[in-house]
């Protein structure tokens, strides 16, 4: 610690303030409970659950604002499609009692699964 503590302070305190940024939030007893409560039971103080909070809706709401939801739709549908052509797939080999080229549609469906995950990953994450 520097022998000058009230200048140390300064500089701790002018340092701090190009970092970060005070807010001041008013809560009704009521939400400050359920939030503390909530923080306690997840490890996380009342800064921190309000922080990441507002975060995740602010994300969220720009995840809809980017027409995520209409592309999430159309994989949906698509998915539902390939669903179907499986359960075809099933039907005929057990009628026929032999499995249609199963190696081949579970190595399309395993590269589907990797698109979707890079797609929801490229569409989740924070730019």
């Amino acid at each position: 610690m520097p022998a000058n503590s009230a200048q140390y302070q300064r500089d701790y305190r002018d340092r701090t303030k190009r970092q970060y940024k005070d807010v001041s939030v008013r809560l009704s007893v009521s939400d400050h409970r359920e939030l503390k409560a909530y923080g306690e039971g997840n490890g996380m103080g009342l800064a921190t659950v309000l922080r990441e909070g507002a975060l995740a809706q602010i994300r969220g709401s720009a995840l809809r604002a980017t027409g995520v939801e209409a592309e999430l739709k159309e994989l949906r549908f698509l998915l539902a499609s390939i669903a179907n052509n499986v359960n075809q797939m099933a039907h005929h080999s057990n009628v026929v009692r032999h499995v249609v080229d199963e190696g081949g549609a579970l190595a399309k469906l395993g590269e589907l699964e990797k698109l979707i995950e890079g797609f929801v990953d490229d569409k989740l994450t924070p730019r």
